[in-house]
């Protein structure tokens, strides 16, 4: 389950980078430089739990994107529904109560981090005990 977490996370990190890489090079490293800032601070549990919240919906929302390309026969179509999942999963990040640069900074810390590794892992092996 970890390493579809890490998996998923990567995944989205790189989808909100998308738009960061248009930009000038000057905006990513100072969006990067932030997130390794941020990535540096005590994590809460609260923080933790938004951010499971926000995985779970994330997964959902990649599920659904990984059938519907099955069906896309234009590069086109394919970049709509991409756009369309990307803007999905900006919106549930945010309704969790974090911002996607809080969201890819503990996505970053998930990956760099054994603590919060674990920390995520117990939260989401909790999680499915519930259901």
């Amino acid at each position: 389950m970890l390493k579809r977490t890490f998996a998923l996370s990567a995944l989205v990190a790189a989808m909100f980078a998308t738009p960061a890489l248009a930009q000038d090079q000057d905006a990513a490293a100072y969006a990067q430089q932030q997130m390794e800032q941020m990535a540096n601070e005590p994590v809460t549990d609260e923080q933790l739990e938004k951010f499971v919240e926000a995985i779970e919906h994330i997964e959902r929302i990649n599920n659904e994107f990984v059938t519907a390309l099955e069906s896309v026969e234009t590069q086109e179509a394919a970049q709509e529904l991409q756009m369309n999942a990307q803007r999905e999963m900006v919106e549930s990040v945010e309704d969790t109560g974090l911002s996607v640069e809080e969201y890819n900074a503990l996505a970053y810390r998930l990956q760099n981090d054994p603590e919060v590794q674990r920390r995520v892992e117990e939260m989401r092996e909790d999680e499915d005990e519930r259901y």
